[in-house]
């Protein structure tokens, strides 16, 4: 009896797994039409300097310093590093920014995420690990959201 219920638990504990997101950006930090492939990906081990300029989703896993534009998501993954000002519609932040951060939406700091600058914007997320040397100003929420 003991063994019946033990694999019935390990069948519904493997059942449940399977209906959970694969996704490293699918939890609930992001919806689910948040998940698409960026239209850029600066990779690990890259180092960029200039001005860019996205309409939808760019990855930053690697370094860039410059100046950033766009009406789109950004996503700062862990090894990623950034000396810019942003001002983006939302942002994703894993890594380290150097930087003031202006956002329409949301901002989402993760990880061990640092963010050197001021931050601006109406949603935040922030969690436990996450460094902030700058201020802070919680915005009024955009009615769309």
């Amino acid at each position: 009896m003991f063994k019946k219920k033990l694999e019935s638990a390990a069948q519904q504990f493997l059942e449940e797994l399977a209906d959970r997101p694969t996704h490293p950006y699918a939890s609930g930090y992001m919806q689910q039409e948040e998940v698409d492939e960026p239209e850029t990906v600066i990779a690990s081990g890259v180092e960029i300097q200039g001005s860019i300029r996205f309409q939808k989703l760019l990855r930053i896993d690697g370094t860039f310093e410059g100046e950033i534009h766009s009406d789109g998501k950004l996503i700062i993954g862990p090894t990623g590093c950034v000396t810019a000002d942003l001002n983006l519609d939302e942002a994703f932040i894993s890594g380290k920014i150097v930087g003031n951060i202006k956002v329409k939406t949301r901002l989402v700091l993760r990880g061990h995420a640092e963010v050197h600058g001021d931050i601006e914007a109406p949603l935040i997320s922030v969690d436990e690990g996450v460094t902030l040397l700058g201020s802070l100003r919680v915005t009024q929420t955009p009615a769309s959201v």
